[in-house]
């Protein structure tokens, strides 16, 4: 019984070691590494399954676990890919995945074939057609192709989530006048904390907007007087925290050990992910 998720732990382990895997690292999305996304919407989706069925183990008696899984790896390959070049190159992701989804299909499509060369384990038709449809469908309407399966819905409604709460750089204005503070004019400011101009305007911005403030000059008197300043409205402040949080898990943990240790393997069935003739 111990052993009845052996090859679909051995399956992941694998496509965790892949390039384009790794690559993910070092692409950015407003401040936040696609691996970081990749782990928060599995972290995200298993909370929505857990509200959805009240328990994993129910979950998995109704939706294909594994194919979420390996679907939400996946998900965002063509960011790293496309970064890389081809033909597609000139076109984002978001792009890609209204305009041109037969390259995302191809791109999900050979990521499996060659987990199958490499593993030899050869994925059971129905799960490999699920986890394409996933990454396929992963926009949901922003995309050409919508949500027709459960699991592709859920693991969109995650990505939608992270997207909306997640995807924004974790600086905030407090950072910013406190380097100001400290004599550092605006473009110095922008190498030290390794973002744009458009970042530290609009962060400025929103505090100034919330403590009722006109001038960077009357934020920076404030900070002074007060040693603190808000950074925003509720909404961006939970945003801003959760992001942190979120980025600063997966840096001191790592990616891929933060997978291998997904609760979602304890409800994997080996006889029924990969084909029976293995």
């Amino acid at each position: 019984m111990q052993n009845i998720n052996k090859k679909a732990k051995e399956y992941i382990s694998t496509l965790l070691e892949f390039p384009i895997i790794g690559q993910l690292k070092e692409v950015e999305d407003l401040g936040v590494s696609v691996t970081t996304h990749t782990y928060d919407v599995l972290e995200i989706a298993i909370r929505d399954l857990k509200k959805s069925y009240r328990n994993l183990k129910r979950a998995g008696s109704e939706l294909n676990l594994f194919a979420m899984f390996v679907g939400i790896i996946i998900h965002d390959t063509s960011k790293a890919s496309l970064r890389a070049g081809g033909g597609d190159s000139i076109l984002s992701h978001s792009q890609v995945m209204l305009k041109k989804p037969d390259r995302i299909r191809k791109e999900a499509t050979g990521i499996l074939k060659e987990m199958e060369e490499k593993t030899g384990l050869i994925l059971d038709p129905d799960t490999e057609r699920k986890i394409v449809h996933i990454v396929l469908s992963h926009h949901g309407r922003w995309g050409r192709v919508t949500p027709s399966t459960k699991e592709a819905l859920m693991v969109h409604k995650a990505d939608e989530y992270s997207a909306k709460y997640h995807r924004i750089n974790p600086i905030g204005a407090d950072k910013i006048v406190e380097l100001m503070a400290k004599g550092h004019s605006l473009d110095e400011i922008q190498e030290v904390l390794n973002c744009t101009s458009g970042i530290i305007k609009d962060r400025l911005k929103r505090a100034k907007v919330e403590l009722k403030l006109k001038t960077n000059k009357q934020l920076l008197n404030y900070f002074n007087a007060n040693k603190k300043i808000i950074i925003g409205d509720e909404f961006f402040i939970k945003r801003i925290t959760e992001t942190k949080e979120l980025i600063r898990k997966v840096d001191k943990l790592g990616f891929e050990t933060l997978v291998k240790k997904c609760e979602l393997f304890d409800h994997f069935n080996d006889n029924q992910i990969f084909d029976r003739g293995l």
